[in-house]
């Protein structure tokens, strides 16, 4: 009886012994785990805040640094390399539309472009481009001057440097973009590097002021071009991006080379501040050095209006908002030709779908989509696009009316794709 009287008691404090050494383990680990995912959750709080209270360098503080440090500031180096930190270049993979004597068809497209960082909101960098660099976009990013020149001394690509970008906002009218990098998605260590742009007036530019270049020059990277501005208020008539519109605005003429590539970049002034987006050139036989700008200062306003939209990603397949019509483009040559507005006709509306509940009727014109001018099909699918359904949109049409038309603006739920019978 000795025996068990010694060892049960044994037993039973190594099985006790056992127990609390397990559930101590264990107690271990799951405090490691919530510990682990607080610690990782709070950094990216931490860096989230921290990121929304940088303060970027202007390239206007640039240049009073490059003044302190006996640089001549009006030296087109010293300007160059004060502003450039404030110039993107922008790649652009989305779709075009391509027109044979059969028809028109989609095919996977890229395209090369520039940007200025014009400000940093507690989220996000904003930058200001051209629409039609950014226009059809399935996937936008951006790369910054510092880290761009980085790349070339490595000869490599490092594809944690390159951010994603996201369109804010277009007036396709004006040929004008906003475009915005999530600040959690740039290099913490970039953000001494870089650089906001300093608006200047392009106002009081007049024929013979000295201008600087900058963009990403036929997609190699940054480039610097000087020269004069040869007019002011020249009118040109554009070829819209989808291929079809026209527009026409009023540009700064300079002789200062800018190619493709150098779209949405900067037009300097001598004292640094943008005056211009460069734009487009002319680009025929017997014409050299007919570059244009769009001027700054007559589309401040809409850049300001643009940076205050709310950022949308893309909506996914399944939940992407359907208006349930088919329409036709109404360019310039169209609308003089038949007095119709320009915009989009409404050829016909599906029943039962978002347009017809909201009261469109075959025979209007829509002009305006939340408020952006919609010039074409292609770019009313591609808004259509960041919109999912059951989301209310308002849409601007212009209706037929005896003595022309009267314009109205809709408030449309939208619908999805396989709602319509025609699927």
């Amino acid at each position: 009886h000795a025996i068990p009287s010694v060892e049960v008691p044994v037993r039973k404090e190594k099985k006790k012994g056992f127990g609390k050494a397990f559930c101590i383990t264990i107690l271990v680990l799951v405090c490691g785990l919530v510990f682990g995912s607080a610690f990782g959750v709070s950094n990216a709080l931490i860096k989230r805040y921290t990121n929304s209270k940088i303060k970027l360098a202007t390239t206007e503080e640039r240049l009073v640094k490059a003044k302190d440090t006996q640089l001549p500031a009006s030296d087109v180096a010293a300007i160059a390399e004060a502003c450039m930190p404030s110039v993107v270049a922008i790649t652009n993979r989305g779709v075009s539309d391509v027109m044979t004597f059969f028809g028109s068809y989609s095919q996977e497209s890229t395209s090369s472009g520039s940007g200025i960082i014009i400000q940093k909101n507690e989220k996000e960098l904003l930058i200001v481009t051209n629409y039609h660099v950014v226009a059809n976009s399935r996937e936008l990013s951006v790369i910054f001057s510092p880290v761009e020149a980085e790349m070339e001394q490595k000869g490599e690509v490092d594809e944690r440097f390159i951010p994603s970008a996201t369109v804010k906002g277009y007036d396709a009218e004006r040929d004008v973009a906003v475009i915005a990098v999530n600040l959690d998605d740039i290099p913490d260590d970039l953000f001494d590097k870089i650089a906001v742009a300093t608006i200047g007036d392009s106002s009081i530019m007049k024929p013979g002021d000295q201008v600087i270049a900058i963009g990403n020059s036929l997609g190699y990277g940054q480039s610097v071009t000087t020269g004069v501005i040869s007019a002011v208020n020249r009118k040109i008539t554009m070829q819209g991006s989808d291929g079809y519109s026209t527009v026409t605005n009023t540009f700064i003429q300079t002789d200062a080379a800018i190619n493709q590539g150098n779209s949405g970049g900067a037009l300097l002034d001598m004292n640094g501040n943008v005056i211009g987006i460069n734009s487009v050139k002319i680009a025929t036989a017997g014409v050299e050095g007919m570059g244009y700008a769009i001027p700054i200062s007559e589309v401040e306003k809409t850049i300001e209006t643009l940076m205050t939209q709310q950022t949308r990603s893309m909506a996914s397949e399944e939940k992407q908002g359907y208006l349930g019509i088919s329409g036709s483009d109404v360019n310039s040559m169209i609308s003089q030709s038949y007095g119709i507005p320009i915009g989009v006709y409404v050829n016909s509306v599906e029943e039962g779908l978002a347009a017809e509940k909201a009261g469109l009727r075959k025979g209007d014109v829509i002009i305006k989509f939340e408020g952006v001018t919609i010039l074409s099909i292609t770019q009313l699918q591609d808004r259509l696009r960041y919109y999912e359904k059951g989301e209310e949109v308002e849409i601007t049409i212009k209706r037929p009316k005896d003595s022309g038309y009267e314009e109205k603006t809709l408030t449309v739920t939208l619908s999805h794709r396989s709602d319509s019978k025609e699927n």
